[in-house]
Parts: structure tokens; sequence; C-alpha cells
């Protein structure tokens, strides 16, 4: 009996301090809870990932996959609308139809021109095989176009070089995305160099209330600021660890040779060559701003992420529930010089102000649409003059899709506000089968490849030339002289 108690006085506590150590490990890792500032600042910063997919459309790969297997028909209309001061508004509009069929991998589309009820000027366009072109028949009764093979023979014509010999669409959609793998090991080999710089007592944490779109948050802020010196100091470890990291410069070589660069700037060594200059004009830089970080996290989710450098540029990002928002202002000079009370920009200058441009870009995603806007504006002094683009995709629901882009200049001219909108909606339709599409060969077709550049040149020319004259009457017919006028100034040498 004495031998069982004795195990038990040591059982029972051990017992006891192994669910103790279980219990705080599993508050460690399902909890902020004894996490210091500096695991928490970088367990939400790494969640704004998101900002780099800002611009990605979920609706629109599903799209292209349907657009690949299917037929289809589809049918479109445009409206222009102009309106100067209050008394003043002029409009067109315009009629699109598409077709594609599976079978050929044929697509023709068309764009219509209308007064009215009346077709007053038309542009199709057919791609056939690897063949892309354009016809008006009030310029030139057969299409025009290019071939998407041999196109580096083709650049060297236009004294273009590093061309790749055919053109993917694909790669360059998807040229600055990582695999999984790809993005640990450059967590693992850059990330512990940026942490060498920040010490520990930089990492702050305060509590603040904030609003993002009409909402109040309670936020846990996390902080930190690096000084000039210490960003300074990370670039150049960066870079230096860059030029003997085989694998990130194998990366970089892939995704440079996918643009189409030649050797001089995919090869391996020529890139740390260049590594090396920019390190030497490091070292010879002193960057004065800092750069402040913070990241605000509400119920375990980073719902705003805030970055300065110094004055010249914020950049922040808001995630909450289906909307995400990149905010990105830049701080630049603005030149002027004041001649007969009138401003005007100039690349010298008798005096110069500041001004700050800020592009907005945001993205709603709902289980039927996703919808990308786009604000740019010129100068926030002035937050009415700005241009706005918004785009809506659907999803694919009864082989059926729904797309909606709008566009929006808003301007002032001697105190008249004057705005310009092109709105367009189309609709998608699977087709079992189609009108037959014409196939473009050489024998019907003005092909850029089958040239020289001189006679190329001189013939896309004057198409082009014809091309805006033809569209600056039809603009005078519909009464659109603003346009006409601005349309008559171009003129392609």
């Amino acid at each position: 009996m004495h031998n069982i108690k004795k195990k038990l006085i040591i059982i029972i506590p051990t017992i006891a301090v192994l669910l103790i150590a279980i219990i705080i490990t599993i508050l460690y890792f399902t909890t902020d809870l004894f996490k210091s500032n500096e695991e928490l600042f970088w367990k939400y910063f790494s969640q704004a990932e998101g900002m780099t997919k800002i611009i990605d459309n979920d609706k629109v790969e599903e799209q292209e996959k349907f657009k690949q297997t299917s037929s289809y028909i589809a049918n479109g209309d445009i409206s222009f609308m102009l309106s100067q001061g209050e008394n003043s508004l002029k409009q067109f509009n315009a009629t699109t139809t598409s077709r594609h069929d599976v079978d050929t991998n044929r697509t023709y589309s068309d764009v219509i021109l209308k007064n009215g009820e009346l077709d007053i000027f038309k542009v199709s366009y057919i791609n056939s095989g690897d063949i892309y072109g354009i016809k008006c028949d009030e310029i030139f009764g057969s299409y025009v176009g290019i071939q998407n093979s041999n196109i580096t023979e083709l650049g060297k014509k236009y004294g273009i070089e590093n061309m790749p010999n055919s053109i993917d669409k694909n790669e360059y959609t998807n040229l600055l995305e990582l695999t999984d793998a790809q993005k640990q090991y450059l967590i693992d080999i850059y990330l512990p160099i940026v942490k060498k710089y920040i010490p520990k007592d930089q990492y702050k944490k305060v509590k603040e209330n904030i609003d993002i779109d009409g909402v109040s948050y309670t936020v846990n802020v996390y902080k930190i600021e690096l000084t000039g010196d210490s960003l300074k100091s990370i670039l150049e470890e960066c870079l230096n660890t860059l030029r003997t990291d085989t694998e990130t410069l194998m990366i970089v070589s892939e995704k440079m040779s996918k643009l189409g660069f030649g050797t001089e700037d995919t090869d391996t060594a020529n890139i740390t060559a260049k590594i090396d200059e920019i390190i030497g004009k490091l070292k010879s830089t002193t960057i004065q701003d800092s750069l402040a970080i913070s990241v605000y996290e509400n119920d375990g989710n980073n719902i705003r992420t805030q970055m300065n450098f110094g004055s010249k540029i914020s950049i922040a990002y808001e995630k909450v529930e289906n909307t995400s928002r990149l905010s990105i202002d830049v701080s630049h000079e603005k030149n002027m010089v004041e001649s007969n009370n009138e401003i005007i920009d100039l690349d010298e200058i008798t005096g110069s102000s500041n001004a700050i441009s800020r592009i907005i870009i945001e993205k709603n995603i709902n289980n039927n649409e996703t919808t990308n806007n786009i604000q740019i504006v010129p100068d926030i002094q002035n937050l009415e003059e700005n241009i706005n683009i918004s785009l809506s995709f659907s999803a694919v629901q009864n082989d059926n899709i729904n797309n909606s882009y709008i566009i929006t200049l808003n301007q002032f001219e001697d105190d008249k506000k004057n705005n310009a909108t092109i709105t367009y909606n189309n609709n998608i339709v699977k087709a079992s089968d189609v009108e037959e599409i014409e196939e473009l060969s050489g024998s019907n077709t003005a092909i850029a490849n089958n040239y020289t550049k001189d006679q190329f040149t001189g013939f896309i020319k004057n198409w082009s030339n014809i091309f805006i004259d033809k569209l600056s009457e039809k603009m005078t017919t519909l009464g659109l002289e603003e346009i006409s006028a601005e349309l008559d100034k171009v003129n392609i040498e």
C-alpha cells in the first residue's frame, strides 16, 4: 500500500503537468493567448495576401472554361452618353453579336454603330486557328490581321527583339502566380532577413475603434516602423542573398522568359550581374523616409492593413466579409506655371506644388456575380474629377452568362462638369450549333506576317487613317461634333 501511495504521489502531479501543457499548447495554437506582439503582427499581416489578388475575378476563369468547351452565341448593347453642363446631353448606341464554334475553334464578333434603328458603321472580327483579323467593309473588303506563329521573325522585321514565337494569353494571366512550395521557400529565406532588422520592442499593440463602410469595429492594432537605414539594410541583405539563391533566380528567369526577354535578361549569370549593379547603387543611396505598417485585427481576422512610406506613398487594404478594397495614394510634384490667368502644366516650370493621386480597386463577391471596381483620381484635392470602371461577371447558370461593364469619366472645364459614360451589357448562351464562321487564310486576309515591313506598314497606316476619318463622319452624323473634332486631330504617320 505504501508503494502504491508513493507511485500515486508521483503519477498524479505528472498527469496534472501534462494536462496543463496540453491545454496551454491548444490555447497557443487556437488563440492569441501567450503570443508575443511580434508573432501576432506577422500572423495577421500574412492575411493581407489577398491584396495581390484584388484584380482577380473567379467568374472570369469559370467563363473561360465554359467558352473553351462549348459553342455559344452572344448579344450585347453599348450605350455612350456625353453630358456637358446641365442642359447638354448627347448619346449613341451600338450592338454587338458573337458566336463561337467549338468544333472548328473559330470565333466571330462584330460591333454595329446605330443611328436609331439604322446601321451606319460595322466592324467585324474573326479568330480562325492562329489567325486574328478585323474587317470594315467601308475601308477594305477583306480581313486585316496577324498570325500568332513565328512572331519572333515578325518582331525582327520591325526591329523588336526578344519576341516569343507565339503569344499564349494564359501564360501572361498566370505570370505572377507562384506555387505553394515556391511561396513557402521565399518566406523561409527572406522573412528572417526582414525580422532581423526589426527589434522586438518595435512591435507595438494598441486598441482602437475604426469605421469601414459605415460599420464600427473595435480592433487590436499591431504596428511596426522601419527607419530608412533599416530598410536599406534589409534591401542590401535580401539582394546579396538573392544573387546566390539559385532557386529564386530560376523563378525570375522563368518569368522573364515568358515575357519574351532574351538571354541577356533571362540567363541567371546576367541577372546576378544586374543585381550587383543595383547593390552598388544602393550603397551610395540614402533612404530618408521610414516605413510604417499597421495591422488591424478584429475577431481573429485582419480587416485592414495600412502601409505608409513617409508622406510619399500610402497603401491601405481592407477585407470585410465579401468585399475587399485596395487604396493607393501617391504624392508627387505638380509642375505648373501661371500665364494669362491660366494654369498650364509644363516640363520646365517656374513653380511647383504637391498633388496626391489616388487609385482605389475594390472587389465584391457573391455566389452569382463578382464585380471589380476601379477608381482613378488624378488629384484628391478635386475628388469630383475621376475615372470609374466597373466590371461585373456572372457565374455560368443554366448554360447562360450575363456580364456588364461601365466606364465613366468625370471632369470640369470652364467650371462646367462634363461626364462621359460607356455602358456595355452582354449575354452569352450555349448553342447546339452556330452559323458557319469563315476560315481566314492568306488568300482572304492581309496577314502582317506575309509582308515586308514597308509593305504592311504603308497599308495599315492608310487603313487606320481611313478608319478614323470614317468614324469621325459617323460621329458628326450622330451630332457628336466634339468627338469628331478630337478624331480629326489623329493622324497616324
